[in-house]
This record gives structure tokens, sequence and C-alpha cells, in this order.
């Protein structure tokens, strides 16, 4: 009898042990809450608060400006809390303890290496219902106040109701409709302006050095995304503009990862204005390349001399097809420009297109006559070809 007794009371002993070791009350999500007038509520400040979502191996920590994802490397618990490991010198970890189990509500102990520990309450899904949700002040939200920061530019998002901000040069902000802070993120090693010329969600340029980078950031679902960038970066030759797909979120986006991304690009894919006035570059291009050019330089008033003088070099050099090329393009944007219909002309004829040639001859010779220009000046190869 007394065998049975002993044995009875062992197993008890190991069932015991067993319960306490299987105590897993802190799986689950867990939502924010704070301490109002000695009872604890959710705090609404306009934006989702923090949120623990702990599994059995691992814990997701949905923070207001970032999140974290961790394996829980071991577990150690006693009568009072429960530790949750996730480095195996445990340095980092999360501490739950109940505050009142009843009511769902747990205080939590984040400690991540050598960084102060942060101590925060929390309640779980299960008890969401029956606790009180309380409007947020300045004193429990975050808000641009809050950072201190100059503000160097701003621009109203419409679509959205949100605010993006420029503070010191290199951090970025977005703010709700009544000031609520919604992101904030500081760039390392480069400086962010905003670009007021585009209208595509968030227009933004990053400078490092000599180089730069214009991104336009569309939204999708919580987060930004872009999957093109126009990268300016300078050379020997002058600047550089190359344009990738290459997809990036406006939380992930580091310009020198994006720099190596595009170092792996080939020269055949980078496109220069030098090479139009370059004119030994000039007479190794083909019409492709000629179109990434103008693609990526349209033609303006500061860069059209540039590809007139280049398309004569062309018409000199007997590359006809990409003069013409670029002379369609030059009257396109600058309809009165009188020596641009000589040079096309003469771009067409010696490409065989003779139909066309004369009719960009008879504009040159309209627009010479209209301008009050000096007649005698008109080669006589116009007048030939025209017959």
């Amino acid at each position: 009898m007394k065998k049975l007794v002993l044995i009875i009371f062992l197993l008890s002993i190991v069932i015991c042990c067993k319960s306490l070791d299987s105590n897993e009350d802190y799986v689950g999500t867990w939502q924010e809450v704070q301490q109002k007038n000695n009872e604890f509520a959710i705090v609404d400040c306009g934006y989702d608060g923090e949120s623990i979502k702990v599994s059995n191996d691992s814990i997701f920590e949905k923070g207001i400006m970032e999140d974290s994802n961790s394996k829980i490397d071991h577990v150690k618990q006693d009568e009072a809390r429960t530790t949750l490991f996730i480095d195996k010198l445990e340095k980092s970890y999360y501490r739950f303890i109940w505050v009142d189990k009843k009511k769902g509500i747990s205080k939590w102990e984040i400690q991540n290496n050598e960084n102060t520990k942060i101590v925060r309450y929390f309640i779980n899904n299960l008890n969401l219902k029956n606790i009180r949700i309380v409007k947020g002040t300045k004193t429990d939200c975050i808000t641009s106040d809050d950072v201190g920061d100059t503000v160097n530019d701003s621009l109203v998002i419409k679509n959205e109701n949100i605010t993006l901000l420029i503070e010191d040069d290199n951090c970025i902000s977005l703010e709700g409709k009544k000031g609520s802070l919604l992101f904030e993120r500081c760039f390392e090693n480069c400086i962010v302006k905003i670009r007021h010329n585009s209208s595509k969600g968030i227009p933004l340029t990053f400078i490092s050095g000599q180089n730069s980078m214009d991104i336009d950031f569309l939204k999708k679902e919580n987060n930004w995304f872009s999957n093109s960038i126009t990268y300016y970066r300078s050379s020997s030759s002058g600047e550089e503009k190359v344009v990738q797909q290459i997809a990036v979120s406006i939380k992930d986006f580091d310009f020198n990862n994006i720099v190596e991304q595009f170092s792996k690009t080939t020269n055949k894919s980078t496109v220069s204005l030098y090479d139009i006035s370059n004119k030994e570059k000039l007479m190794q291009l083909d019409i492709y390349k000629i179109a990434d050019i103008l693609k990526a330089y349209p033609i303006s008033n500061k860069n059209i001399t540039i590809y007139n003088d280049g398309a004569y070099n062309l018409i000199e050099g007997g590359n006809f097809n990409e003069a013409r090329i670029i002379l369609l393009d030059i009257v396109n944007f600058s309809p009165d420009r009188v020596v641009a219909y000589l040079n096309l002309g003469d771009a067409q004829w010696g490409f065989d297109d003779n139909e066309n040639a004369k009719k960009s001859y008879l504009k040159y010779i309209s627009l010479m006559k209209s301008q009050g220009k000096d007649l005698n000046k008109i080669p006589k190869r116009v007048y030939e070809r025209i017959k």
C-alpha cells in the first residue's frame, strides 16, 4: 500500500511539472493597451497600435513604424513568468507575465541585446470585446510634433488623404488627416527631395554624392512600392541616365543596394546624351540606340541644338536614317525651326524617301518666306529636288 501511495505521489509530481512546462498562455495575438484612470484601455490614435502574435516557435511584433519577426530559440518558465528567448545566449527575449488573467491582460518585457528593456501591456484577442476604447491625446499618440525635425518640404497626396513631409533632408514621414503619424523613415548616406513635377504616388529623388535616383512609390495595401527606377550616375563622359525595372518598397529601399543592381547592367543598356554630341561615338550609333537616347533624354530647349548638330553630322557621314529619326523628333517639338526641315529633307532624300523629302523642302521654303529669311540662302539642291 505504501508503494502504491509513493507511485501516485511521484506521478502527480511528474504531471504537475509537465503541466507547468506546457503552459502556453502566451500563444495567440495580443493588442497593446495603456493604463487609464487605474484601468487598462485600448487607446485610439487614428493608426494601428502595437501588437504581438506568438506561435509555438515564433514571435511577430507589428510596430507603428516597423515590424519584426523572430524565431523562438528556447523557453523558460516558472510560476510567475514565461521567458521566450530568441537567441541561445539569452541576451534577447520576450518575457510574459500575467497582470489579470481573467481579463486577459498581460505585461511583456522586451529585451533586444544590450538595448534598454521595454515594458508594454497587452490584451489577448479573446478579451478584446470586453475592454474599453478611448480617444488618444497628444500625450498618448505619436505625431509629427514628437519628431522635432526641421521640415524641408511637403506634398499633399490628395487621393490618399495624406501629407508627405521631408525632414532634416534625409527623413520622410506620412501624416493622416488629423496629423497622426502613419509612417516615418530616415535614409542613410543620401539626401531626399520631393519631385513636385510628378503626380504619381510618392515622387522622391534620392541624392548620394554626384549620383541620384528618381522613384515614384505607389500604394499597395499597407506599403508603398515601385517597379521602375531612373538612375542618374556621373561618369568620365558626363551624366548617364539609366532606367531599369527593379521592384522595391519604401520600407526596404537602400541606395547602395540599388546601385549594385544597376552595376550589373551592361554598357549596351546605358544611354547618354554625350553620345550625340561626340562625333566619334555618334557614328557608332544605330537607330535603336538613338531611339533609346531620345526616350531617356526627350528633346527640349536645352538640348535641341545638340540633337540638331548631331543630325547634321550624321548626314555628313552618310547615316541618313539615323539623322532622320532625330530630325523627325526635332520638328515635332519645334514645328517652326527652319533649318530642321532643310536637314530633314536632306536625310529623307539620302534615305531614298523622296516624296517626304519634297514635303520637308517645301515646308522649309514656306518657313523661310513667312519668317522673312533671305531666300537667296536656300541651297540650289532644294529647288532641283522639288521639281
